[in-house]
């Protein structure tokens, strides 16, 4: 049976509560619980949803897809951890490969905790923004809440239709723009207005006497 004390430097070692002052994690050492664990045990299934996050105390565990091995973990790390910020499955296989010991802290029984502890979900929030960054940086790829979406987000798609080449239409000639701009209509893309701008002068009819503005001769 782990004491208190012994729980708290347990949970400290998980990436997600590492920067948790002890007083804070000792509300969660009381309700998490001690899992003995066997060789050949399977703790949970790529398919099962995410509700715990462990804490090896002695043994080791295997974390794999599929016939790939991802890692293993040993006394004072963590597995699962995602759980305590997502519900959706695991995405990876967990077995025991060596008997031993493990702390579960079940994600609702953590905030039930937290619920209570405003400064205690900031400073989860602030390990996990921590770890993100990393993973952005280093491994990219991996970058991601486990069970995120992979279809592209709309901002996206419409982004790259936007982008996409597309026919370019006929540029409009200057005459036919000058002419659209004086009537008040829009530039054509053809090159002549919508509706064709009607003469200044009519046919036949001369310029009224003073619509003319005199012309000066040059000065000697």
């Amino acid at each position: 049976m782990l004491t208190s004390v012994e729980r708290v430097l347990i949970l400290k070692g998980a990436d997600l509560l590492s920067d948790v002052g002890p007083r804070r994690l000792l509300g969660l050492a009381e309700v998490a619980r001690e899992v003995e664990i066997a060789k050949g045990d399977t703790i949970y299934k790529e398919e099962d949803p995410a509700d715990a996050l462990y804490m090896v105390v002695e043994g080791r565990v295997r974390l794999s897809t599929g016939e790939r091995t991802m890692s293993e973990v040993g006394p004072g790390e963590a597995f699962g951890t995602w759980s305590l910020v997502d519900d959706s499955a695991r995405g990876h296989r967990a077995e025991c490969t060596e008997d031993g010991l493990t702390l579960a802290l079940h994600r609702d029984e953590f905030y039930d905790v937290a619920a209570g502890d405003l400064t205690l979900l900031q400073e989860v929030v602030r390990a996990l923004a921590k770890r993100l960054r990393t993973l952005v940086a280093e491994r990219p790829e991996e970058a991601r809440v486990e069970g995120e979406g992979v279809e592209k987000p709309e901002a996206l798609v419409e982004a790259e239709s936007a982008a996409a080449p597309v026919e370019a239409a006929p540029a409009p000639t200057l005459g036919a723009a000058l002419a659209a701009a004086a009537l008040g209509q829009p530039i054509p893309e053809g090159g002549a207005p919508a509706t064709p701008p009607e003469p200044l002068d009519t046919p036949g009819e001369s310029a009224s006497p003073g619509s003319i503005a005199p012309v000066e001769p040059p000065k000697p």
